[in-house]
């Protein structure tokens, strides 16, 4: 039997991977729209924002599964 302490669970490096490089899209966006301007950048801010909803739909479609004890 496992330890819970040590347990993760799966899918979570791939949540976190996302979540991190989404932050860092928004900085380099962030950037980008003060050194250039926005119009230059919003491919970036949007790149970013498609990553945060994987990670959401990700998180949700697990959430679902581990609730019904699937």
């Amino acid at each position: 039997m496992e330890d819970p302490k040590n347990y993760k669970r799966p899918g979570s490096g791939l949540k976190f991977f996302l979540l991190a490089l989404a932050f860092a899209f928004l900085v380099i966006g962030l950037h980008q729209s003060i050194t250039v301007g926005f119009e230059y950048s919003y491919w970036i801010f949007m790149l970013s924002l498609s990553l945060v909803l994987l990670h959401r739909y990700i998180s949700q479609k697990g959430g679902v599964d581990n609730k019904n004890g699937k």
